[in-house]
């Protein structure tokens, strides 16, 4: 009889990735993914004592991938390049596994990465001249942001079509005469699609543009 290879950590951890990214944390149950590996559900808990502490890896598993973005020769001091770069990369991951952000909301038990990142992040604009109380809405803010646009832009993306043709079909609904201004932007979207990036890269340079000011308000007091 050949004997079969045990188990990896790092291989359960990817599975139940998987298994949440196509349903959701609620379809990740340790038997569902027993089955999945195809062993006995309590093998799992050889590795894990608790689906928390399993969910807090996988979380751990994928936030380490946010930063690998930022260039480790950007100065300390340039805060808002670090943000910007750490922001773009938290949407792609976001968008892949739609459950994470919830996981990295909840009380949900930290992983040592999840703590190393969060540490991390403050630490960006603690040393960039940041109050602690002024760091923590920042960073507020800034997830508040990735994590609506994400949760909008799944919204317009679940039916498959493209952007030009959800503009398409949603001008049928109304009249044009009757809605100039909603007819007017329906029709760029229907010539020229839309740009996720760009939108994001908008907004997103509008939140740390503030932030500029209000750091500069305090410098100056």
């Amino acid at each position: 009889m050949v004997k079969r290879t045990p188990l990896t950590k790092e291989q359960i951890i990817s599975e139940a990735i998987t298994l949440a990214d196509q349903g959701g944390l609620s379809a990740m149950s340790m038997r569902k993914l027993a089955r999945k590996l195809n062993i006995q559900a309590m093998s799992l808990y050889y590795h894990f004592k608790t689906k928390n502490e399993l969910i807090a890896h996988m979380a751990d598993t994928l936030v380490v991938q946010i930063d690998r973005g930022v260039d480790e020769n950007i100065h300390a001091s340039d805060w808002r390049t670090i943000i910007l770069t750490r922001a773009t990369s938290a949407k792609s991951i976001f968008l892949q596994h739609a459950w994470l952000p919830f996981v990295l909301d909840s009380h949900i038990e930290s992983g040592i990465k999840r703590l190393e990142y969060t540490n991390e992040y403050i630490g960006t604009l603690r040393h960039a001249g940041f109050p602690i109380g002024l760091s923590l809405k920042v960073l507020s803010l800034i997830d508040s942001y990735i994590y609506g646009f994400c949760r909008q832009l799944s919204h317009n993306t679940d039916n498959g079509k493209s952007s030009e043709e959800q503009a398409e079909n949603f001008s049928t609904v109304f009249k044009p005469s009757d809605y100039p201004f909603l007819n007017e932007a329906t029709a760029l979207v229907m010539e020229h699609g839309y740009d996720e990036n760009a939108d994001f890269l908008f907004g997103l340079n509008i939140i740390l543009n503030g932030i500029a000011l209000e750091l500069k308000s305090l410098d100056s007091q």
